[in-house]
């Protein structure tokens, strides 16, 4: 298993010695609930872009953002399988079954959490990071991460 996001399965194929048959042995669930747990398996944590553009930005800046968010280059996303597109009729374009179940499950998600370090302002982001990297290395307990995001969020 392999907790990652959808771009994984796109990634795997670009690095991999072995070009073929690579995504014939991946799968994909939503997942596991744990027992007492209070989210749903319909709940998603996931990513996005954004885009800011200042209100004296000339009107290309405008129009390329339009574009670039456009049912036109949504499906040329969709159909390279490395990105699932957002736009509203572009979702025939996802031919790898992977990322079409995947598509398929944030279209019948009851909610969608955009990633810690995304949602918050960016000092917060970063402390969420630094604290889970501190984590993985065996350098913070689980309390101790909480109290550093908590205390970014009281200070951003």
């Amino acid at each position: 298993m392999d907790l990652m996001g959808q771009w994984a399965p796109f990634t795997f194929d670009a690095n991999a010695k072995k070009k073929k048959g690579l995504r014939a042995n991946l799968g994909w669930f939503p997942f596991p609930t744990v027992a007492g747990g209070k989210s749903q398996p319909t709940e998603y944590f996931g990513g996005g872009d954004g885009f800011a553009i200042g209100k004296d930005a000339p009107p290309e800046a405008v129009d390329f953002v339009k574009w670039l968010v456009s049912p036109q280059v949504g499906s040329k996303g969709g159909e390279s399988g490395a990105i699932l597109p957002t736009a509203k009729g572009t979702e025939t374009s996802v031919k790898d079954p992977h990322m079409k179940a995947v598509l398929d499950a944030r279209a019948e998600a009851s909610f969608v959490q955009l990633y810690l370090d995304q949602a918050y302002a960016p000092a917060v982001g970063q402390a969420v990071n630094d604290a889970v990297q501190q984590l993985f290395a065996g350098k913070a307990t689980p309390e101790q991460v909480s109290q550093k995001i908590a205390t970014a969020a009281k200070q951003g």
